[in-house]
């Protein structure tokens, strides 16, 4: 048998059809409304659990792009023009980020700029776009190679010396959006350096390392962190995408290792502590890089069959509210909205790490169901 025809929930459970596909995308389009209800100027973060408490930040650190890039994808499902003008004027709030320092600007802009213009053509999205696109290219440094993680947002005094596998994905996809080739080679430079100071032979990856004495030392153990693996299988995938070889041999090996590494669906946060917290958001970012993947191969469809099995368990799990009662808490009379995804794993507090409903899970999941029905292609998120 084929590894791939081996199921990893209830062998009496299929795919998602189509049609349950397109129900589950109803149900996180109303939680929109929901979620916007709760933010009024101000841009949702996370909230714990299935409580529906978010907490709302001002300018919306680095989460931000993803409410706007999500209300996009939403646009794009809707075909509404009240839907287009919401991510368009969420993605004006956005400009504030342009001079801060730090990559992570790379995750506002490409999914809270870039995606109007890459799918509406908007020309005030566009212009953000290439705003950010100078702005983020000017922290290029030549002694390291890369962009690196930056100052601002959390990363600390240190943190020019600092780079992070979570951002190559946004990173590649924003720099190349420009016209100007001085940008696209700035990204490549920072994909090889990722590729040389935090690969393994083994496909997997390392989160981030730190710059010292003349050379990077990677930091953390390889691939024991299930969203960082997943964020490098995307960011690869968009490499190989834009440059195919060697990328496309390293995106193969990065999700062989994920396949190999985590046999099960709802993989746990760690692998070092896989009796703690799961992080059902890791698969649902893996499942977009094979997507990707998929797209880039002539037998890619065991990818796309092995994303679809992922997700599929996801729906149907207890971190997915509203669908053929799937919920957990729904099962035990508890009163909760449906459209909740809350399995991203997420530090609230010092020390303390929960599963969080966000928008950036969301917006995940929500790309993620959209190539599956074809409304989206998977380099285009």
């Amino acid at each position: 048998m084929h590894l791939l025809e081996r199921k990893f929930w209830n062998t009496d459970e299929q795919l998602l059809s189509q049609e349950e596909m397109t129900n589950a995308l109803a149900l996180m389009i109303h939680r929109m409304e929901v979620i916007d209800s709760r933010c009024a100027d101000g841009f949702p973060l996370y909230s714990p659990g299935t409580a529906d408490q978010w907490v709302i930040s001002p300018g919306g650190s680095w989460v931000g792009g993803f409410w706007s890039g999500w209300w996009w994808l939403r646009s794009r499902i809707t075909g509404s023009a009240l839907d287009l003008r919401k991510a368009s004027d969420i993605c004006q709030r956005l400009s504030s980020k342009i001079n801060v320092d730090t990559i992570n600007r790379s995750l506002i802009f490409w999914h809270g700029a870039s995606l109007g213009d890459v799918w509406f053509g908007n020309s005030a999205a566009r212009e953000l776009t290439k705003e950010s696109i100078a702005a983020i290219a000017g922290s290029y440094d030549p002694e390291i190679n890369c962009i690196p993680l930056g100052t601002g947002m959390g990363g600390g005094k240190e943190g020019n010396q600092r780079i992070t596998i979570d951002t190559l994905a946004a990173l590649i996809q924003l720099l190349n959006r420009s016209e100007h080739s001085v940008y696209h080679q700035i990204s490549r430079c920072h994909a090889d350096t990722l590729l040389t100071a935090c690969r393994n032979d083994d496909g997997a990856f390392h989160p981030g390392a730190y710059f010292s004495h003349g050379s990077f030392r990677a930091a953390d153990h390889a691939g024991r962190w299930s969203r960082g693996q997943a964020w490098a299988m995307l960011g690869l995938s968009r490499a190989a995408a834009q440059w195919g070889e060697p990328y496309l041999t390293h995106t193969h090996s990065a999700c062989e290792y994920w396949r190999r590494s985590r046999p099960e669906p709802l993989p746990p946060d760690r692998l070092s502590h896989p009796s703690r917290l799961c992080d059902p958001s890791s698969s649902v970012i893996a499942s977009l890089a094979m997507l990707s993947l998929a797209d880039l191969m002539p037998d890619g469809e065991q990818w796309r069959a092995h994303a679809h099995q992922q997700v599929t368990a996801i729906i149907r799990s207890q971190y997915f509210t509203g669908l053929h009662g799937n919920s957990h808490h729904q099962k035990n009379g508890d009163r909760v909205a449906s459209g909740i995804f809350w399995g991203c794993c997420y530090k609230t507090s010092q020390g303390k790490n929960e599963l969080i409903e966000s928008a950036w899970g969301s917006y995940f999941l929500m790309a993620t169901l959209c190539v599956l029905v074809d409304v989206i292609q998977p380099r285009h998120c």
